[in-house]
Parts: C-alpha cells; structure tokens; sequence
C-alpha cells in the first residue's frame, strides 16, 4: 500500500506542476468528490487510497473540475 500512496502523492504533485505547497493543501482540504473529506484523511486504508486515485485519475482525464 505504501507503493500506492506514493503513486498517489507523485500523480498530485505532477497535477499542481510540481508545487508541493499546493499539493499539500490539497492533500489536507475537503473535497467535495470525497465526501468532503480530506484526501490525507483517507490515506490510511487501501480503499481510501483508491478512491483518492480514481479521483485524480478523473481529475487527469478531464472528468472534475
């Protein structure tokens, strides 16, 4: 799990063209598409994580705004 995390944090990182400080307040903010919950706060269970992925991927394809 540890390997997705850190795919996850590299895939938020690339999305805010590299600037941690913004990636980390996003990693930190609730957002909506997560049930208003904080990405950091689901980080701790495999399926948090996912979600947090699918989410990012979606946010890559165009899907959320």
């Amino acid at each position: 799990m540890q390997e997705l995390r850190k795919q996850v944090y590299r895939g938020v990182l690339e999305l805010h063209e590299g600037d941690k400080a913004t990636a980390e307040l996003w990693l930190s903010s609730p957002i909506r598409a997560l049930g208003d919950q904080a990405p950091v706060a689901l980080m701790g269970t495999e399926v948090g994580v996912l979600k947090v992925r699918n989410l990012i991927r979606k946010w890559e394809e165009g899907a959320v705004s």
